[in-house]
């Protein structure tokens, strides 16, 4: 049989079609694969998006809390220093790349604001209180 004949008799018609469904099918899987890892990576990002927040939040709150009501038997409590560094910490567990950093810096008014920024992964969470008074007097929370 010669390649006229066998174009003219239809016969590789089938071989054809499975060809081009087998095309569909890789091209179809390939792309479901990109899909289900831009949606991973995606969700990976705004895990590490929540745990800077909480690192952020849990971590100012604390620290909050030590500044406007002092414990223990001599009440004591944080001092706020202008340019000081209270907290440097980096490496949690099942976080290996976080870092929570807090700062104590005073604004024009004299007020101390007190800064932390957590970095979990590119993400990162910045929570900020302001505060005026001292150790002795008490301090005292601004709200901006």
């Amino acid at each position: 049989m010669t390649f006229k004949q066998i174009i003219k008799s239809n016969k590789g018609t089938s071989l054809v079609l499975v060809a081009a469904l087998t095309v569909v099918i890789v091209a179809l899987t390939v792309a479901l694969r990109v899909a289900a890892g831009v949606i991973m990576a995606s969700a990976n990002q705004q895990l590490n998006q929540d745990q800077a927040y909480e690192l952020a939040t849990s971590l100012g709150d604390s620290l909050e809390e030590k500044i406007l009501n002092p414990s223990g038997a001599d009440m004591t409590g944080l001092e706020l220093v202008d340019n000081t560094k209270l907290v440097d910490m980096s490496g949690f567990d099942g976080m290996p790349e976080a870092s929570v950093i807090a700062m104590v810096s005073k604004d024009i008014e004299g007020r101390f604001v007190l800064t932390v920024t957590s970095n979990v992964g590119k993400a990162s969470y910045i929570w900020k209180a302001t505060y005026k008074g001292s150790k002795n007097e008490g301090y005292k929370k601004i709200n901006l």
